[in-house]
């Protein structure tokens, strides 16, 4: 028998006795605020961080850069597997946002891990096996007038890598590195979030899947499911929330991401929500975006070399970034990823560069467990490196110190350790590098663009 066929009825053998809930009654209780918002060029969604620890030991360092290699291998790199993607553990997400889901009886407040690699939004829905804990009731589709679901013929949304079911569903399947997994129906149903003053601005009919079985669904108590920002390649369902709401809102959206701990929240915007200007005397650069690899919801840009301090590596190449033919290798921007992984050919040259800057500057490198470290409380800035990612147009990120190093603690000795990843795929800017930056991925042209300049992120909540 067909893989597809075989997960197609295994599927069905989970959800079918669950089957009497994908019928949504309509309720005339109305426990939710009124959805009397309207919808205009622009909504912001509150962004918020997850546990993030104020400093590294041994155990945590290592489940960091475990994570950073999962979400390469399975979440970044395109992939063959269509029908059953191998996902990344929930509760390693850096960053969620706040997002109400469905009407009348059925709205509720939900959070959900961002995710820029990641095609589908999906949350637990009842009735549900091994339904967790989360910060807001599990959504119940039955309270929600506006909730239903897609069948098994809708051509646009019920293909590769979602399963037309016996049952007239169509059902999703997605296992995590960790042993996770979520299994359910597409749907779509009313997506709504604050406007102030008591209103919120309704998105209707956006389809994402409602998890009816989870599996190992580590989520700290909080996380409902997954935003899916990803850039949605061509030929696969525009199951993406960036696929379903930008056309509408001026094809972009942003975030700034703040140093977790320092803010309660900031947002991710879109639309005409996006600050129109940066900051007084802050220069805002742009740099393309790729089209998406095969199978990849990733974005891609051209990274052409780094410099450590003032000094730019000769022997950081940009072939070392670039993206082949078959979509391996190449450079992603990815705020769900913990840290910066280099490619290891680039990597090498630069934790040499960095580990000469330390020396000329006098300080006393200490090598722990691998990783090119300094002894606290010294040194300061004056000594520990800036870095500045080059891209092939001519801009660059620059990167400070306090995020190129990060805090470790040993045996009760503290360190600053150079905070990065050696990859032998590709080169993912992450979280922590991100970090006080505001990001602006423009998408409704040709050439999608990608906008940054530092920011105070933690004034966006403000």
């Amino acid at each position: 028998m067909a893989l597809k066929s075989i997960l197609a009825l295994a599927l069905l053998v989970v959800l079918v006795p669950f089957s009497h809930g994908l019928t949504a009654s309509v309720s005339s209780s109305s426990s939710s605020p009124p959805l009397n918002g309207s919808v205009g060029a622009g909504f912001s969604l509150r962004l918020i961080a997850n546990d993030q620890p104020s400093h590294y030991d041994l155990e945590s360092l290592q489940r960091a850069k475990e994570q950073v290699k999962c979400r390469i291998k399975h979440q970044i790199l395109p992939t063959s597997n269509e029908m059953r993607p191998l996902m990344c553990p929930l509760e390693d997400a850096v960053y969620a946002v706040l997002v109400g889901v469905g009407t009348e009886a059925g709205f509720q407040n939900y959070q959900l891990a961002l995710d820029m690699g990641g095609g589908l939004s999906w949350m637990q829905c009842l009735p549900c096996r091994h339904c967790l804990l989360q910060m807001s009731p599990v959504f119940d589709p039955t309270k929600s007038p506006t909730f239903s679901n897609i069948p098994a013929h809708n051509t646009v949304w019920c293909r590769p890598p979602y399963q037309p079911l016996a049952n007239g569903a169509c059902g999703f399947d997605i296992a995590y590195r960790d042993n996770t997994h979520a299994s359910g129906y597409l749907a779509r149903d009313t997506f709504s979030f604050p406007a102030g003053n008591d209103d919120f601005v309704p998105l209707s009919a956006i389809v994402f899947g409602c998890a009816h079985q989870t599996e190992h669904f580590k989520n700290q108590r909080a996380v409902a499911g997954i935003l899916g920002l990803g850039m949605g390649p061509a030929g696969k369902p525009p199951t993406a929330f960036t696929k379903q709401v930008l056309p509408a809102h001026g094809g972009r959206f942003s975030y700034c991401p703040f140093v977790p701990g320092t803010s309660m929240y900031s947002y991710l915007r879109f639309g005409s929500d996006i600050p129109s200007h940066p900051p007084p005397n802050v220069h805002r650069q742009s740099t393309p975006v790729l089209a998406p690899a095969h199978n990849s919801e990733a974005y891609f840009v051209k990274l052409a070399g780094v410099s450590v301090g003032a000094n730019r590596l000769s022997g950081v190449t940009p072939a070392m970034f670039r993206r082949n033919a078959h979509g391996a290798g190449g450079c992603v921007v990815d705020i769900g990823t913990r840290m910066t992984a280099f490619i290891h050919s680039a990597y090498v040259h630069i934790d040499h560069a960095v580990r000469q800057h330390l020396q000329r500057r006098g300080a006393h490198i200490v090598v722990v467990r691998g990783n090119t470290c300094v002894q606290q409380p010294a040194p300061h800035h004056d000594v520990l490196p800036s870095m500045t990612l080059h891209f092939e147009n001519g801009a660059w990120l620059r990167v400070m110190p306090e995020h190129v190093f990060m805090p470790f603690v040993v045996g009760g000795h503290h360190y600053q350790c150079f905070g990065f990843v050696s990859s032998t795929d590709l080169t993912v800017i992450g979280a922590r590098q991100q970090v006080n930056h505001r990001f602006i991925f423009d998408l409704h042209d040709t050439i999608p663009i990608m906008s940054f300049n530092p920011e105070d992120c933690h004034l966006d909540g403000a």
